[in-house]
């Protein structure tokens, strides 16, 4: 069985999301887990991205450049793979891996994309993880972006120096442990609401598949 097999399968005997929001919740992460809990619009302004903690120790190595990877501070692979699983079963998320290789995109279904372009890596396409050296692509809006980088948790994309991204979008640093899968989590959280045209608030983004 491929990775991306195994990523589409998901965990046989736990929620793919029941840790990261426990931990959302547990207060390490500041107020992101009770304006999730509210199902409070994920804004960057209602989501507190100011509040984000600091990452801990140096950033990781990365190699920029057209494929600009992450090459160094990977951590356990099986906490990539809980917030692979996560965000493929957000409603309106494509989840058909069959023509993946090394790469996971994370597109919108036609009808579930909004018209914000910013928003997206490439068309309906808001994030975008690489399994062979395992690396985070997301598209932020630029507030988001701001501080998601200057707590130390993204850096932004070579390519988004020079108009072939949006301006928000960032390489964001894999997590090492469960505390850093939160905070990832509610990252990618924002990229996903920011990108999405449904009406589904936090709140009802599905915790328990």
């Amino acid at each position: 069985m491929t990775r991306e097999q195994s990523i589409a399968a998901g965990p046989p005997s736990r929620s793919r999301t029941d840790g990261v929001m426990e931990l959302l919740h547990s207060g390490g992460t500041n107020d992101l887990g009770s304006l999730i809990e509210s199902g409070a619009d994920l804004d960057c302004e209602s989501f507190a991205f100011r509040d984000l903690p600091r990452r801990k120790g140096p950033r990781p190595a990365t190699l920029r450049g057209p494929l600009h990877i992450q090459s160094n501070g990977h951590g356990d692979p099986q906490h990539l793979d809980e917030l692979t699983n996560a965000a493929l079963s957000w409603p309106g998320v494509e989840s058909n891996l069959a023509n993946s290789s090394n790469t996971i995109p994370f597109r919108l279904k036609g009808t579930a994309a909004g018209y914000n372009f910013a928003a997206f890596l490439s068309p309906r396409e808001f994030g975008r993880i690489l399994t062979g050296a395992p690396t985070i692509y997301l598209a932020l809006p630029l507030v988001c972006a701001h501080w998601a980088i200057v707590r130390g948790w993204a850096e932004p994309h070579y390519l988004s120096s020079n108009g072939l991204m949006p301006p928000g979008a960032l390489v964001v640093y894999t997590p090492r442990d469960e505390h850093e899968l939160a905070i990832c989590y509610s990252i990618f959280l924002a990229a996903y609401s920011a990108a999405s045209a449904l009406s589904e608030r936090a709140g009802l983004v599905d915790e328990t598949v």
